[in-house]
């Protein structure tokens, strides 16, 4: 008997420029031709080695360089070498996720955001404001009680991209990192790339539905709450709460940032990596303009990104530019009221005691903002370093979030 490839499960979803092939367990994932994934295929069900490469020669007119496709596969981790084949097991949560994303939950879910609407409508007070921030006039309150209450809001919104992504049989992983000067929580769906396109999508929006629903549910809250005569403040804060949910799903159109439907669109649109194709189409023009050298690809990209590339790079330049005008126009004068009436009670005399504790608290927690921005920032160049140390010449691969 002849030699054998031995290979982990693998999976195989066709794309328009060749199969996606992978292995969920490690988020491992690359883009063959039609003939090579036909190889990996034959090497799964046990054929011989030169009754592959025989085959691959009559049908492409050319040998097989064997070498260079184990290399390319040892790389990717496709290869089984002495250990144990790794045994399917189910994903954990995955009831759950069904369960969550099942048809009598959908209906729940609509009756709750149907019943906020319209007693929104009917109550201008309930519709999302951003007064409703300002629940109390302690300026670190605001923003530590807001932002304690908001995180059990964030964990859902995440948590429900991972149980959509679970309901399916994918792993998923949750981390903290970095859109231009925001930190962001992120899901990370690498298997997604296991499944076919039209599954996707779900995952994707899984979020989106679950703001709306805390949105909804924390609009009821404070509506029963006041009626049942609750203190003013614990129904206003019902309401802050509720009004990070509508600032969540805002966020959401911000494609440049990386965002929920960015995804949505780059699945729609048929790309695999277009954020970075398009950053790198930008720096050639950047270069280009200045007279350098054009830059060099690191990274093969497919035909469609670069294709899509060119008319989302001026999308990308402006909603930069929208983020940086932003933070000029609203964060930066928000800022500086935040922290002038700090000094001023800080170097004020006959300041209570309450009012100086405000401010340290305030300046606390500012600084601890800062330091985690600062954290994930060098987090994710020393991440970058690594990679382009490390990794080969890559075949094309999508990442999404």
């Amino acid at each position: 008997m002849g030699a054998t490839v031995r290979l982990h499960r693998l999976t195989m979803v066709a794309e328009d420029d060749g199969v996606m092939i992978g292995r969920p367990d490690i988020g491992s994932y690359a883009v063959f031709p039609e003939e090579g994934a036909q190889v990996l295929r034959m090497f799964a069900e046990g054929a011989r080695v030169e009754d592959v490469t025989d085959w691959y020669e009559r049908a492409c007119g050319a040998p097989l360089d064997l070498e260079d496709l184990m290399e390319t596969l040892a790389e990717l981790g496709f290869l089984r070498t002495g250990e144990a084949a790794v045994e399917e097991t189910r994903v954990r949560w995955q009831r759950l996720g069904q369960l969550a994303f099942s048809w009598p939950a959908w209906i729940a879910y609509g009756v709750v955001a149907v019943a906020a609407a319209a007693v929104m409508v009917r109550d201008p007070g309930l519709r999302p404001s951003y007064h409703q921030m300002f629940f109390t006039h302690y300026v670190s309150l605001i923003p530590l009680t807001v932002f304690a209450l908001a995180i059990p809001c964030i964990v859902i919104h995440e948590g429900a991209h991972a149980l959509a992504g679970r309901r399916l049989g994918l792993p998923s992983t949750l981390g903290i990192g970095r859109r231009l000067y925001y930190l962001v929580a992120e899901t990370r769906l690498d298997s997604l790339l296991s499944v076919a396109r039209r599954k996707r999508y779900l995952p994707f929006c899984a979020g989106m539905v679950a703001d709306v629903v805390l949105l909804s549910s924390l609009t009821l809250l404070s509506l029963a709450l006041e009626a049942l005569g609750f203190p003013a403040w614990v129904h206003k804060l019902c309401l802050a709460v509720a009004f990070t949910c509508v600032l969540r799903l805002i966020w959401q159109f911000l494609f440049y940032l990386e965002t929920d439907l960015y995804y949505v669109v780059t699945t729609a649109a048929r790309c695999t990596d277009l954020q970075n194709a398009t950053r790198f189409r930008i720096r050639g023009g950047v270069r280009r303009l200045l007279r350098r050298p054009a830059p060099v690809a690191d990274f093969e990209w497919t035909e469609r990104d670069r294709a899509v590339a060119r008319w989302y790079a001026p999308l990308l330049v402006a909603g930069y530019g929208f983020s940086l005008a932003s933070l000029a126009w609203a964060g930066l004068p928000t800022a500086v009221h935040f922290w002038s009436t700090v000094a001023g009670r800080l170097g004020g005399t006959d300041v209570p005691f309450w009012d100086l504790f405000d401010a340290a608290v305030f300046i606390a927690l500012s600084g601890l903002q800062l330091g985690l921005l600062v954290h994930v920032t060098l987090r994710d160049r020393r991440g970058r370093r690594t990679a382009r140390a490390t990794t080969p010449e890559p075949q094309p691969q999508g990442d999404p979030a």
